[in-house]
């Protein structure tokens, strides 16, 4: 009896020592030091309740996008935006390490631009409602991952540190970080959204003026390993999203956040739970999905990195 029991035991252990070993246990971000250095009450309020087709966003419905201009160092030029990035507090950007790392070398990071929804105009309107003015800084510093490319395409994260502290109104808010249960969801068979000016028509390469979205699926991971193993192992840093036929993040939107809304305490907020990082070169021409920096595997890192 007493052996028996002993067995009993012995395969109760065992049974819990594989159930445990195969779950996930993600650290408690919210002790970290710096976690109230993020804006928790103000974060991931939408006013409204790279880019392959998608429809034109409202104003304020993504109030934390920011674009990232280059200039030319050798010559006068006006800032040409080919990145997007995330307001996540009053001084920090956060978008993909190639928009920080891949520059030509005669170009430079000149301008963060907030606050944007119709590029051609100086303050945007619809109906009687107008927004604020854009918000422009310069970077003071770059932190790029340190592990970087290796190996490649894997930690496509990055932050800009701005010069002064952003305004928040109805049309610049920072989004707000993942946390709890949250760092260890996969998101698998769930929908999310993402945003940008980049190009939206293939035929011929336009992009748009006015910030668009689309909402796309994220799908096993299995997907984008079968797509890109010539180029890259696909692992659990990184999200697969995508592949609908004419709906795609593209040219343009690179460092662009992939977001889900998520109701806390009552009140929907969105979070940010993928950066854009690459995908076909004929975004949105085939199902090939788009490969996604998956923020949950990186919220120490920011937090690491970040001060007053």
């Amino acid at each position: 009896m007493r052996g028996r029991s002993a067995k009993s035991i012995f395969l109760i252990l065992s049974f819990l020592y594989i159930v445990l070993s195969k779950k996930v246990f993600a650290p408690d971000v919210r002790r970290h030091p710096n976690w109230n250095l993020l804006d928790h009450n103000e974060c991931g309020i939408s006013l409204a309740d790279r880019i392959i087709g998608g429809t034109n966003a409202t104003m304020g419905q993504y109030p934390w996008l920011a674009r990232i201009g280059y200039i030319d160092n050798n010559m006068y030029s006006h800032p040409v935006y080919k990145c997007g990035g995330s307001l996540i507090n009053k001084l920090y950007v956060v978008t993909a390490a190639h928009c920080v790392d891949k520059i030509p070398d005669n170009s430079i990071i000149a301008i963060i631009r907030l606050g944007e929804h119709n590029s051609l105009t100086e303050i945007d309107c619809e109906g009687d409602v107008c927004s604020a003015p854009v918000q422009d800084f310069r970077p003071v510093s770059l932190i790029i991952h340190k592990y970087y490319g290796k190996p490649a395409y894997k930690n496509d994260i990055a932050l800009i540190r701005l010069n002064r502290p952003a305004i928040f109104n109805g049309w610049v808010q920072p989004i707000c970080l993942p946390s709890g249960n949250q760092l260890t969801k996969n998101y698998r068979g769930s929908v999310a959204e993402v945003a940008g000016w980049g190009v939206y028509n293939m035929n011929p390469p336009r992009s748009s003026y006015t910030l668009r979205y689309v909402r796309l699926p994220v799908v096993d991971r299995e997907i984008c390993t079968t797509y890109f193993q010539k180029y890259a192992d696909i692992g659990p840093t990184q999200l697969c999203v995508g592949g609908v036929i004419g709906e795609d993040s593209c040219g343009g939107d690179s460092g662009g956040p992939l977001v889900k809304a998520e109701a806390q305490h009552d009140i929907p907020r969105y979070y940010i739970i993928g950066i854009v990082s690459f995908g076909a070169r004929r975004c949105g021409a085939t199902e090939m999905p788009g490969v996604y920096t998956r923020m949950a595997s990186y919220v120490l890192w920011i937090l690491n990195n970040i001060s007053n």
